[in-house]
Order: C-alpha cells, then structure tokens, then sequence
C-alpha cells in the first residue's frame, strides 16, 4: 500500500506538471504571439544612410579653402515612412512650414520617386526644427538633421578648375557606392577625384513604430569624411589672371571685337609641369549646384554662354604664329634652310645658310601669289629675324624645303613627329576631365577623311605641299588647347622636357595625413642642343624688346620707372604672338580679284590648287570683313633659369599683338615684382 501510494504521489506531480507545460505552451502560442506580434508591429527597424562629409578644396599652400563642406540644418523627408492617405497632409504642412508652394513639394516627391529619402528646402533655423519634433505627428517620415553641403566661398574664382557636384547620372549610378540620393563631382577636380573626396558613409538604426515615429537609436555608424585635395594654384596669380582675362574681353570689345565672349590662359610651372593659374571665361559659381535646385531655365541661360567649358583645356584653336616657335625650333636642331624663290637663287648665304628675302610675295607658277601679311615684305632676315618679325614667306619656305626633300633627306611627316612629341595632337594628361586632344593634321587623317567624304577635307587632289606650309604658320586644319601650347613652350625653354602638367598635389584625410601624392611626372625628354635652348630664349625676347618685334610695342615700358634697355625684367621676358583666323572663302583665278591682307602676320591659309598636282599651291582667299581672329601670346620668363609659361587666348579677340600680348604683359608683370599697367592695346603694326 504505501509503495501504491508514493507511485500515485508521483504520478500525480508528473500530471501536474504535465499539465502546467501544456498551458505554458498554449500561452505562447496563442497570448502571448498576438502581443509579439502587436510589438513588433509597433517596434520595426529603419537603416538610414548617413553621407559623409566631402573633403576640402585647397589651393597650393593648403590654408585658403576652395571648395569645402559645412554642418546644415535641414528637414529630411523618408518617403517609406508616409503612408498613401498621409501624404497631401504632409505636403501641405511642409508648404506652411518652409514657405514652399505645395505644388513645388509635390512635384518633388514625384521627381524623387516612392520609398526615396531627400532633403527639402533650405537651412532651417533651430526652433524650426524644434517644432517639427515637437509635432512629429504633423509630419510622419520627416526628421530634422544636419547634413554636410557643399559651399564655394570664392565664387566665380578658379570654378572651372575645382568644378561643382550634382545629381549622379547613369554613368555615375554603374559605380556600386553610388546612389540616387548621392550628390557625385561632375567637372572639375570634384569629378577626377570624386572617390577620394566623397568618403565613406556612416549609418543610424533607428526603432520606428508603424506610423514612422522614431522610438529610439538602435546603433550609430559614423560616417569617415572625405580626402581633402591640395592644389597647386596660387589663388593671389588665379585672382589677377581673371581679372585680366575680363579687362582683355573689355578691351577687345571697345577695339571693335563686338562678339568677343571667351579668353583663356594658362600659368605653368616650367620645371615640373604645375599649374600655378588656369582660368576661363566666362566663369559661373559652383555654389548653383550645391542643393541640386537649378532650374532647367538657369541651366540653358548658363549653357548658351558655354560657361562650362573650360576652355584652357578643351577650346580648340589653330594657334597662328605662335606656332613657328616650334618650325623655328626644329630648323635649327635639323639644319634646315628655307627653300629659295626664282630670282634669288644667287643670294650668297656662305656665311648664313639661314638667309633668306622676305619680299612680301612667294610665287608660284599658274598660281595667285602668296602675300606675307607685311605686304611690302621684311627685306633680307635669317632664322632668327624671321622669328622676331613673324615672316609668314620663311616659314612657308621651311615648310617647302621639308617637303621637297621628303624621302631623302627627311621624313614626309618631320613637321608633325616634331610637334608631336612637343606634346600637340593629343591630352596632355592634366588630372582634369573633358580634356580635348587637338590635330596634327598628316596625310593618313587627310586620305581618312577624304575617303569619308565627310567635307572635313577637300574632295579632289591629294595631300600636298601646301597642306605642311599651312601647318607650319599654325593655320589649316591643326588645332589645338592653351595647355598645349604651354606645355610645349615649357619643354623648349627648359631643355627638353615634356611634363604632364598637374593641378592636384596630394590628397590628405581628416587627420591631415597624406593618403595620395601627384608627383610630378615627365611624359618624354627631348634631347635638344644646348645652342638650340639658347636661341630660342634669346629670340623669344627679340619678339618683345627688338625694335623689329611683333610685341614690341605691347611691353614698352614693362618697368615701373626704368626706360626698357635697362629694365632687368624685361631682358627676361620672350614670348610670340599668334592670330588664328577661320574665314569665308571666295574662290578667284586672277591675282588682282585676292583682297589686300589685313597687315596680319598670321593672316593666310594655303590650300592646294585642285588638278595642278603636288607642286602647286594656291591661297584660301578671304574677305576681310568676315574674318574671325583668335588672338595668342605664348611666352616664357624668367629666361636665364625658366620658371614660368604664360599662355594667353582671346576668341575672336582680334590678333595677338594687338590684344593677347598686352594681356599677358601684365601677367608677367604681376609673376616678376612689377606693378601691372593698366591694360591697353597694342599698335595696329603689331596685328
């Protein structure tokens, strides 16, 4: 009995306890699910991305800011936290709030699309954003914080060299770490560096209920700010360039250039390939970018005026005679004499094979003459005056002697290969983007083009002699960037050497730490004659202090208050001048229908005469009146030890003497100690 009874005790308890499971389990599974359920509808987690701050712009010293990131209040709107029939409230009380038209917020919603999450509006002060938290049943999935955005203090000042952010396009979106919501560099150094400006993203787990009001922050991910870029840009010379570059514009418009809107210049370093100021004009301010609000309006206003070109780089000019610096240059490394016109055969040049008569006029048989733009000629010069005076007949004759010894004594294409590896023809390699290559015109492009019949060249006839003699006055079809030119002007004042130019040094994270250096970098070495260097310093100085050169009268005067035979500074300045011209064509048989030049020394295109063969060339006559003149001065200073490159352009500006020499004038006289002279045009015999 008592055994039965301790085994019924503890069956009872196994009952029991048996029983209590049961329950605990219909509890679960019944009670307590719908509770679990009711929390976790009530309780759900939101992942927001938090964008980190964008590194700063410096210019070369790392202290002034360019471009840079400020702390911004703003009211945030998280499209997944509106439900449908909570929206037009909301849009509604967000138009009382920010003092925006409803439709305007509408419109936006509709623009960022379902599930999207914006910023809107502008800053908000403090007690906005109070309230807004305050009443956060007023405005479901709208938060209040503070976002980095991006601000130019310097306005207009080197924007087409540090760019600007916007929306990411669909090349921008095939990047993994790129979003909709993103704001990505699109020009300029905010769009070459953009993977190391942009940073990392943080990320906040908030705990929201069902109706998108925020219970708590689950975990903070902080965001890692972005790289800062170092510069190489003096802003102190960036700010004058500008300034001049407008003064110039100004001037050529009051000497009857009334179309005149674009000018551009370059300032390079010619011992390592830095650009110390780069600046185009018309400029625009980056800061219309900033909050992705330009209207389509302000977009085409700003377009038409091609303010976003940036035309250092990417405008593409014939360059005149700024050109023959580089003829001039390759005569003396190969020896190459001019060739000599019937009747001057016997010119005795024993004692200078470099001798030639520059009558005003180079003949040809069945063919109108060729008039240099000085018509009454320049008389007996050599290499060296040729230079100084711009005789557009000795170059032409260079051009002549390299193409009647083709396959002899020299290849077709000496002209081209030299100016090719000078750096012309193609990207210079500048860590900017939209970079334009240029042309070097050859007879592969020309037979290309001819087959295409894209009447990018003539129809009929072959390359020809008189295509290489439009190449060598910088004319015809050769095009190229100011960067170039100023490239490969640095190269032969500085014995050589072809750098790839560099606006960015190095790259530093937050701590100041150095995470990327741009050093510098040489694209080849020219092995030049030391002779060869020595000339050409000394006649890019003739140009603007000989009595014969053609920017003479643009640096009269270049000291404050010594006469200019002893103005040290002077002495190492050079530079040539160039005006590239893109005209109506007229055609004419007889020399008395070719119009007077425009006393221009760069003022003639050649153009083979169709059905005379190889040995013939002709004139592309113009008329006068619907010329188009880009104006150049392309130069070099100090000369006894060659720091600087100077590269001036003015479009449609008329010729270089006139209106880019005087231009960069004062450039050089802001970069040697100089007081710049209020600018003023050149003489008409400077054209």
């Amino acid at each position: 009995m008592k055994i039965t009874w301790r085994l019924a005790a503890v069956g009872g308890l196994v009952a029991l306890m048996f029983s209590l499971l049961v329950l605990r389990m219909w509890v679960l599974q019944v009670t307590d699910l719908a509770l679990a359920l009711e929390t976790a509808e009530d309780q759900q987690v939101l992942s927001v991305v938090v964008e980190a701050p964008r590194g700063d712009i410096f210019d070369r010293d790392g202290k002034e800011i360019i471009a840079g990131t400020v702390a911004s209040l703003r009211v945030v709107v998280d499209r997944r936290l509106v439900l449908d029939d909570q929206e037009e409230g909301l849009i509604q009380n967000l138009s009382a709030l920010l003092g925006i038209p409803a439709a305007d917020i509408r419109q936006e919603f509709e623009d960022r699309g379902p599930g999207a999450r914006f910023p809107l509006g502008d800053e908000i002060t403090d007690s906005t954003g109070v309230f807004v938290l305050e009443n956060n049943e007023r405005f479901p999935g709208v938060n209040v914080e503070l976002l980095p955005v991006r601000v130019y203090p310097l306005g207009e000042t080197a924007a087409h060299i540090v760019g600007y952010i916007g929306s990411p396009g669909d090349e921008d979106l095939s990047r993994p770490y790129i979003s909709l919501a993103d704001r990505v560099g699109k020009f300029g150094l905010e769009r070459y560096y953009d993977r190391l400006l942009r940073g990392t993203p943080g990320a906040i787990i908030y705990s929201v209920n069902a109706n998108g009001a925020i219970l708590g922050v689950i975990e903070e991910i902080p965001p890692q700010p972005g790289g800062s870029v170092v510069t190489t840009i003096d802003l102190d010379l960036q700010r004058f360039v500008e300034s001049t570059l407008l003064s110039a514009i100004s001037l050529a418009r009051q000497d009857g250039e009334e179309d005149v809107l674009r000018a551009s210049a370059v300032v390079l370093d010619v011992t390592d390939g830095s650009v110390f100021a780069m600046a185009s004009m018309p400029s625009f301010d980056p800061a219309v970018f900033s909050d992705g609000r330009l209207t389509d309006a302000e977009w085409l206003a700003l377009s038409e005026k091609a303010v976003f070109n940036n035309f250092a780089i990417q405008g593409l000019y014939p360059p005149g005679s700024s050109f023959k610096t580089f003829v001039y240059a390759l005569a003396l490394e190969e020896g190459i004499a001019p060739a000599l016109e019937e009747g001057y055969a016997d010119l005795d040049r024993s004692t200078d094979p470099t001798l030639f008569y520059c009558d005003g006029q180079l003949l040809f048989p069945s063919t109108p003459p060729l008039n240099d733009w000085k018509r009454e000629g320049h008389g007996l010069v050599d290499i060296h005056d040729s230079l100084r005076q711009s005789c557009n007949l000795y170059y032409w004759s260079l051009a002549l002697e390299i193409w009647n010894n083709r396959g002899t004594r020299w290849p077709e294409d000496l002209l081209q290969q030299w100016v090719v590896k000078l750096g012309l023809g193609a990207a210079t390699g500048i860590d900017l983007p939209f970079e334009q290559a240029g042309l070097v015109p050859d007879r592969e492009w020309f037979q290309y083009h001819q087959q295409r019949q894209d009447d990018v060249v003539r129809d009929e006839g072959g390359w020809a002699g008189g295509d290489v003699m439009n190449i060598a006055t910088g004319q015809g079809a050769l095009t190229v960037t100011p960067l170039q030119m100023a490239v490969a002007y640095a190269a032969l004042v500085n014995g050589g050497t072809v750098w790839e130019p560099r606006v960015a040094s190095s790259v530093r994270d937050a701590e100041n730490n150095i995470i990327f250096v741009n050093l510098p970098s040489t694209q080849r070495k020219l092995d030049l004659k030391p002779e060869t260097i020595e000339q050409i310093r000394r006649d890019l100085n003739g140009v603007v202090n000989s009595p014969s050169g053609t920017a003479r009268a643009a640096f009269t005067g270049f000291c404050d208050d010594e006469p200019d035979a002893e103005c040290a500074a002077l002495q190492e300045v050079g530079g040539k001048t160039g005006t590239a011209e893109i005209v109506q064509e007229v055609e004419a048989t007889d020399p008395e229908d070719i119009p007077e030049p425009n006393q221009d020394p760069d003022d003639f295109i050649l153009r083979q005469q169709v059905g005379k063969g190889d040995e013939y060339y002709s004139p592309t006559i113009r008329e006068a009146q619907s010329a188009i003149s880009t104006a150049w001065f392309v130069g070099a200073a100090p000369l006894s030890d060659p720091k600087w490159v100077v590269a001036v352009v003015i479009d449609q500006g008329g010729s270089g003497g006139r209106i880019a020499a005087p231009t960069a004038r004062r450039i050089f006289q802001f970069l040697m100690g100089e007081d710049p002279d209020p600018l003023r045009p050149g003489t008409d015999t400077e054209r």
